[in-house]
C-alpha cells in the first residue's frame, strides 16, 4: 500500500505553478486503489497549495495533509493532524538524487488518442500515455480545456512533483493535441485491466481562501529526518509499533535504516 499512497500523494500535492495565480479555490477528487478508496481536496491560491487525503483501507485509515508555499517552493510540508506533527521534504534534493538514476532528457513518450468523451460534465480528450523506458506501467488520461481555465501546465505539480515535472509527457500530450486539465487519471500495469489507482475530479469551486490554510498549525511538532517523515505518514497505531521496533535497534542499525530509506526515496 505504501507505494500506492506515495503515488497518490505525488499526484494530489499541487505545485505552486505560475498559472495557479490566476485561480483561487478548491478542487475535489475521488480516488480508488486496490487497497481501498477515498477522497482528496486541493486548495489553491497565490500563497501556495494544500492537499488533503482521506483514504479508507482494510488495514487502517490513512489521512495526510501536504502544503507547498510559493515563498518556499522546494519544500513540501507533510502534516499529521492526529499526531499534531509535521515533516519537511526537500524536493530539490530529491530531484538531484533522482537525476542520478533517471535521465529524463532521453525518455520517449507515446500517446494513443482514443477520441472525445464526457467525464463529470467536462468534454475531454481520452488517451493512453506510455513511456518506452517503462515496460511495466501505463496511464490512461481524460483531459479537458473547460475546467475553469486550468491547463495541464498549471497542473504539472500533480505529475510527480519532486521527481521533476514530466516535460516529456507534457510535450507529447500537446503534440498529440490532447493537452488540458487532467479530469481523470488511471494508473495501471500493462496487460492488467485492474487499475493500480484512479483519480477523478468531481468538483471545482472558485472562492477566496484563508491564509491559515497554507501555514503549519501552531503547536505542531516538527519530525526530523527520514524516520520522522515516515512516522508522520504512518497510519493510526503504527507509530507505537514503529517505536517499539526502533527501541530494540542499536544506533548503527538505526543509521543503516535511514540510509536505506534515503536510497529508496528517489525511485518513488
Amino acid at each position: 500500500m505504501k507505494k500506492t499512497v506515495l503515488a497518490i500523494l505525488a499526484a494530489a500535492a499541487l505545485a505552486a505553478a505560475p498559472a495557479f495565480a490566476q485561480f483561487e479555490g478548491e478542487l475535489s477528487m475521488k480516488m480508488t486503489m486496490r487497497e481501498g478508496s477515498g477522497t482528496g481536496r486541493a486548495y489553491v491560491s497565490a500563497a501556495g497549495t494544500r492537499s488533503e487525503l482521506d483514504i479508507q483501507t482494510a488495514q487502517a485509515p490513512f489521512k495526510m495533509t501536504t502544503i507547498m508555499k510559493v515563498s518556499n517552493p522546494d519544500v513540501m510540508y507533510m502534516i499529521n493532524d492526529e499526531q499534531k506533527s509535521y515533516a519537511e521534504v526537500d524536493l530539490k534534493k530529491i530531484k538531484e538524487q533522482a537525476a542520478k538514476y533517471r535521465d529524463k532528457s532521453k525518455e520517449t513518450w507515446s500517446v494513443k488518442k482514443l477520441g472525445k468523451e464526457t467525464v463529470n460534465g467536462y468534454s475531454c480528450e481520452h488517451a493512453i500515455v506510455t513511456r518506452a523506458e517503462d515496460a511495466k506501467s501505463e496511464q490512461e488520461l481524460w483531459t479537458s480545456k473547460d475546467v475553469s481555465g486550468l491547463s495541464y501546465e498549471s497542473m504539472r505539480g500533480l505529475m510527480r512533483r519532486g521527481n521533476e515535472s514530466d516535460d516529456g509527457m507534457m510535450k507529447a500530450l500537446r503534440d498529440a493535441g490532447v493537452d488540458g486539465f487532467v479530469v481523470k487519471r488511471i494508473m495501471r500495469e500493462k496487460g492488467n485491466p485492474v487499475p493500480v489507482a484512479t483519480m477523478e475530479l468531481t468538483k471545482v469551486e472558485k472562492k477566496s481562501l484563508k491564509a491559515a490554510l497554507f501555514e503549519i498549525p501552531a503547536g505542531y511538532t516538527k519530525k526530523e529526518g527520514m524516520m520522522g517523515a515516515a512516522s508522520v505518514m504512518a497510519p493510526p497505531g503504527a507509530n507505537d509499533e514503529m517505536r517499539k521496533a526502533m527501541e530494540g535497534l542499536s544506533p548503527e542499525q538505526r543509521k543503516q535504516i535511514e540510509e536505506m530509506m534515503k536510497r529508496q526515496q528517489p525511485a518513488k
